[in-house]
């Protein structure tokens, strides 16, 4: 019998390249996406590539109690146990915490925090049925802060606190708990996350000060993201992940993220500031 997993947000990025791979490898791939369109053209791609039989989207928006609850009894069905969970869906509200709106800010915490909560207590029967793997995508921006994306790194704070957490508490159902904190790669997660800074900020009088924070650090981001390691790479991390007996609690994607958060821990406060502030050229 192949084994199970649940991925969250596939329509696009890594969610939807990690869907993929994982039924090429013969999983049984149970994919959330928002829109039927979406999980329509995961399961094309899925048919040309000759696995669809293995993949089933699941429209799923992870805010929502009862799509969750909707998406539980439709894994519950096809499956006695849940083998994996990747929390992967997220977002980004890009915005200087002064500015941000606390709806957007409440909204980052829903979708990049709680959502995933709300996935893994409704899937955690399956899951201990199987002593399965729960992996929370985190990201190097849950281990380092940047200006003006603090909602995304306080979620993605969030996120790694709840994954120490999760790991000792399940540990005993022999559930275990692992977190991969990527780099950055060139996903729909910025381009979105772009769009939506403008709406947030709008024609607002008091966002002037602040331009030129906004004006290097999208000059940064885009330089980053065109250096960004190729996706493919962060599926290939999840398979090796739940093909280890043992796996690490942590995982980075691409390796070199490693040396960037020793760094961080190693460098103090103002120093650090200072390079940063080097490095966005402020």
């Amino acid at each position: 019998m192949s084994k199970t997993i649940a991925i969250t947000g596939c329509s696009t990025g890594f969610g939807r390249v990690t869907a993929l791979h994982m039924a090429g490898l013969g999983w049984k791939v149970f994919a959330t996406v928002r829109r039927e369109a979406d999980g329509e053209s995961l399961l094309s791609e899925a048919t040309e590539r000759g696995s669809a039989e293995h993949l089933t989207p699941v429209i799923c928006d992870i805010t929502d109690a009862e799509q969750v609850s909707a998406m539980g009894r439709i894994i519950a069905q096809a499956a006695p146990g849940l083998d994996a969970l990747l929390n992967n869906a997220g977002t980004a509200f890009p915005a200087p915490l002064e500015l941000i709106p606390l709806d957007a800010l409440r909204s980052q915490m829903e979708v990049n925090v709680i959502g995933h909560m709300s996935v893994t207590q409704t899937l955690l029967p399956l899951l201990k049925a199987a002593r399965g793997t729960i992996i929370n995508v985190t990201s190097i921006g849950g281990r380092i802060g940047l200006p003006l994306i603090g909602a995304y790194n306080a979620s993605k704070f969030a996120m790694e606190a709840l994954s120490d957490v999760l790991r000792f508490e399940l540990a005993p159902f022999g559930v275990r708990v692992v977190a991969i904190e990527p780099g950055t790669s060139a996903t729909a997660i910025w381009e979105t996350s772009g769009s939506r800074a403008n709406e947030l900020l709008g024609e607002r009088a008091d966002v002037e000060p602040y331009i030129p924070l906004i004006d290097s650090v999208n000059v940064y981001f885009r330089e980053d993201v065109k250096n960004g390691f190729p996706v493919r790479l962060f599926a290939e991390t999840v398979q090796k992940i739940l093909d280890d007996p043992r796996p690490r609690t942590r995982y980075q994607v691409p390796r070199s993220v490693r040396w960037t958060i020793l760094l961080r821990y190693l460098m103090p406060d103002l120093l650090w500031d200072r390079m940063m502030r080097k490095a966005l050229k402020l």
